[in-house]
């Protein structure tokens, strides 16, 4: 009998099981786009998701931290509805390390890639970045004095997900399923700044971010906390 739910079983590319997890003192810089309309529903065509508005939600998560694994995580997501349920989809979302790539890919259908990532934190001052192929894709910088007061407010939780298992013998998707995951809940926040932030988007041909200029930044942040996937909240649900 199998011990492991990961290739190889004989020695799992990510542990088995991977939730509960936890990230102690994780450290997130984001930010509220205003994009073309257009060009969310374009992107929302092909997928069981509603147009619901046009954010795009920035993110450069620092989870190196992790007990199960050390990465960094940088996403775009959008805010939509499935059927009574709003949440947040991710359009693009890249880590740093093999094994947090397939474990989100595989369990939940998170669109993970791979990219290199840093978050630099010295004082006031927050940079992060993200690098594919050489080229840097993403910058999020701020600074924490450089207050405001609001942010938009967008449901981007549960994480709605396009769960897609692709043919083994021919073009095509086999079967999808969607999916549901919320850590939210249990995340213990210890620091929380509202700031401007600056953001460049540069894209590639296999990652047209360019899809989303020009934008407007509506504002964002940066926050210092404690991030639990825990037995009750860190595994995702099937809902279609």
């Amino acid at each position: 009998m199998m011990k492991h739910n990961n290739m190889p079983v004989h020695a799992p590319l990510y542990p088995s099981p991977f939730v509960p997890y936890e990230c102690m003192d994780q450290k997130s810089i984001f930010a509220y786009l205003r994009v073309d309309e257009t060009v969310i529903k374009r992107y929302l065509e092909d997928t069981p998701f509603d147009y619901v508005d046009n954010i795009l939600f920035v993110s450069i998560t620092d989870f190196s931290n992790c007990d199960k694994i050390p990465y960094m995580d940088c996403a775009l997501t959008i805010p939509v509805k499935y059927d009574d349920t709003y949440g947040g989809y991710f359009l693009y979302e890249y880590e740093n390390h093999d094994a947090a790539i397939a474990a989100g890919r595989e369990l939940w259908g998170y669109p993970k890639k791979y990219a290199d990532i840093t978050l630099d934190h010295n004082g006031a001052n927050v940079t992060a970045k993200a690098t594919r192929y050489g080229k840097e894709i993403i910058r999020l910088e701020c600074n924490l004095e450089e207050t405001i007061e609001k942010i938009p407010d967008a449901t981007l939780t549960p994480h709605l997900n396009i769960h897609a298992f692709p043919n083994p013998n021919k073009p095509g998707i086999h079967s999808t399923r969607i999916t549901s995951r919320d850590t939210s809940p249990d995340f213990q926040t210890k620091e929380k700044y509202l700031t401007k932030v600056t953001v460049h988007l540069q894209g590639l041909e296999t990652d047209p971010l360019g899809d989303f200029h020009p934008f407007e930044v509506l504002g964002g942040g940066f926050t210092i906390g404690d991030f639990y996937a825990t037995e009750e909240n860190g595994w995702g649900h099937v809902i279609g």
